[in-house]
């Protein structure tokens, strides 16, 4: 370090001199500690700074493995529950049932079979049901049937026919 001489116009006593110099060297001292302090705090700060952006990423990389392993698992459960749907299609197939029916001894019916089907009874308008047949029609219901067709009767009956027929 150069240092430049000081040069004196008048004579001072050697008191004041010394005296100056010892105000310059506490102020250089007060100058450095204060450097000091900026430069801590400026540390301070970049750790701190530093410490977050480090939690922050780790955060992220945790949170990523997770987002990763449930992709995994959802991919896996998806598989699962095609290869379930599999199954229950093939259990539910009209051939597999046939075959175990005729393996527990049941016999396939022979031409074409036709169920009757039966109309729910209607309200009449004043929301009571009709009147109950007599005791011989609950016993033989096909001889009302026959007996008294009418003809909403006659029409469930063609449409039933028709879709029981075009069913085999």
């Amino acid at each position: 370090m150069v240092v430049a001489q000081e040069k004196l116009m008048y004579q001072e006593p050697i008191d004041l001199r010394s005296n100056e110099k010892s105000r310059r060297i506490i102020q250089k001292r007060k100058r450095s500690s204060q450097h000091g302090k900026s430069i801590l705090m400026l540390v301070f700060i970049v750790g701190l700074t530093g410490a977050i952006g480090a939690e922050t990423i780790q955060l992220t990389v945790v949170k990523g493995a997770q987002i990763r392993s449930l992709q995994k698992d959802i991919s896996s459960l998806k598989e699962q529950k095609d290869l379930l749907q599999l199954q229950a299609d093939q259990l539910r197939s009209v051939s597999r049932i046939e075959s175990v029916a005729l393996s527990m001894g049941m016999e396939k019916p022979s031409g074409t079979v036709y169920m009757a089907g039966t109309i729910p009874a209607v309200k009449n308008q004043t929301g009571n049901l009709p009147p109950k047949a007599t005791a011989s029609a609950t016993t033989n219901p096909t001889q009302t049937a026959e007996a008294k067709p009418t003809p909403l009767h006659q029409f469930s009956k063609f449409f039933t026919s028709f879709f029981a027929s075009t069913q085999r």
